[in-house]
């Protein structure tokens, strides 16, 4: 095996779940329960429809869950549902350094295997610490997305490692997987430009299924290609024009702040780095009367925004993929709404003569002040020339510390109860919140997936 592929195994096999600190294995429950809160509140999105469409039962074999209707079907085909029930209303959580990572999009893969192969909460949570750290860690170093390429090999990779540890695979074994992995799905950036369509909210959830079916196979005795990212024709050649990227892991995991503890669980349905504009906009909001604004001038982060600015899609949004990605959009939403909210996509506010009026009096400036902070710290300034001639300014900033202090797990209850409450029950509702708080005292996955039938399914 090549270099960074002896380091991924390495860091798989060494962690155990004793080396998790309590913050950690907090962080891990938080991430969990966000995902299962978003995942439920998608329940009845087209995308995830027709996902769940194509999840047939099965009634020989290994088997997992689909959430909300507790189809049981192959475990690659649980992850892909279920990773499109997390992935869709795109609310879960992220981390932005020189690569996007939605680490999230991975657990429903680890929860269909954990199932289907009977282990207990302790090993679901070390698998989660695993898959989140591969993938943060590929993000802080690999620029692949300014490369052109998409985060589903490294959903795959994460999801694959992760499912690894779950199956008790041998470092051989474990070296395959992150072939299998990784050599079947490049995936092309595409996705993410222009009128963005139902795949944005598939590519992670084919990464999940992807690594689950390389775990399996890894299992089986399939092996895969030598080389995977040093080779000639490897991931650094072919995708990163030559460039080795350092993807490195701690030696020991004492003191270690894991990838699990350092993204942020979103509160809005918007693209990660539109989360902080969306937030200057309420306190903008406190200040002003947005019928009042004349002209609305936006600041914000040049690495996030400057390749989306000269789009007319992202001024004119027609889809909500497209709409949850237009910084101008989700100002103006939350300007005039106050917040943005699954039903505000839903209802298709971005198309309503309101908002598209406001965005019509905005401008987008990417100063350098606010680009030689970012990616530690993500800022956004608002600058509203009033009727009456005068500026009121608001500006929010959120950095990556603040990010890691919170384990998260209030924002993440308030989070499930607040988007939940019309989906579950409040019985199924109790249960499963205490079932993830309690995830390491539970010996079975049962707890979980059977509280996740929706009221109407």
């Amino acid at each position: 095996m090549d270099r960074t592929t002896a380091q991924l195994v390495d860091f798989t096999a060494r962690l155990r779940f004793e080396d998790l600190s309590a913050a950690a294995v907090t962080a891990a429950k938080a991430r969990i329960l966000s995902a299962l809160a978003v995942a439920l509140a998608a329940y009845d999105m087209p995308p995830v429809a027709i996902a769940r469409r194509m999840a047939q039962p099965v009634a020989a074999g290994p088997a997992a869950s689909v959430l909300g209707d507790l189809t049981r079907t192959t475990p690659d085909m649980a992850a892909f549902v279920n990773s499109a029930m997390v992935r869709s209303l795109d609310m879960s959580d992220t981390l932005v350094m020189a690569g996007v990572s939605h680490p999230a999009d991975a657990f429903p893969a680890l929860l269909a295997v954990a199932e289907a192969e009977r282990r207990d909460g302790r090993s679901l949570l070390l698998a989660t610490a695993i898959a989140y750290e591969v993938q943060c860690k590929f993000a802080e170093a690999v620029p692949y997305n300014h490369r052109g390429w998409d985060q589903t090999p490294v959903v795959a990779l994460g999801a694959a490692l992760g499912c690894a540890s779950l199956l008790g695979l041998s470092a051989e074994q474990m070296a395959h997987c992150v072939s299998l992995a990784i050599v079947p799905n490049i995936a092309l950036n595409q996705t993410r430009t222009g009128m963005l369509s139902m795949w944005k909210g598939m590519a992670g959830p084919q990464g999940a299924r992807a690594g689950v079916f390389a775990a399996c196979l890894s299992r089986a005795g399939m092996t895969g290609p030598d080389g995977v990212f040093e080779g000639e024709f490897g991931f650094w050649n072919q995708l990163m024009g030559g460039s080795a990227c350092e993807v490195a892991f701690p030696a020991a995991f004492g003191g270690h702040t894991f990838a699990v503890q350092r993204t942020m669980i979103k509160s809005f349905p918007t693209r990660f780095n539109c989360q902080v504009p969306v937030f200057a906009a309420q306190k903008l909001r406190r200040l002003v009367d947005y019928r009042q604004i004349d002209a609305l001038r936006i600041e914000s982060i040049r690495q996030a925004f400057e390749r989306w600015m000269h789009l007319p899609e992202i001024w004119k949004p027609e889809t909500r993929e497209t709409a949850d990605h237009s910084l101008p959009c989700t100002v103006a939403m939350a300007l005039i709404d106050g917040t943005i909210t699954p039903a505000t996509m839903e209802r298709a506010r971005y198309r309503d003569a309101d908002v598209r009026a406001l965005m019509g009096r905005c401008s987008v400036e990417l100063p350098q002040e606010f680009a030689d902070i970012a990616p530690a710290v993500r800022a956004c300034r608002l600058s509203a020339t009033m009727r009456d001639g005068k500026t009121v300014v608001a500006e929010y900033r959120r950095s990556a510390e603040e990010d890691a202090a919170d384990p998260g797990w209030e924002q993440a209850a308030e989070k499930f109860r607040t988007l939940t409450r019309d989906i579950l029950s409040p019985e199924a509702a109790r249960e499963l919140l205490s079932a993830v708080q309690g995830l390491e005292r539970l010996a079975g996955m049962e707890g979980i997936v059977q509280h996740t039938k929706v009221r109407r399914a």
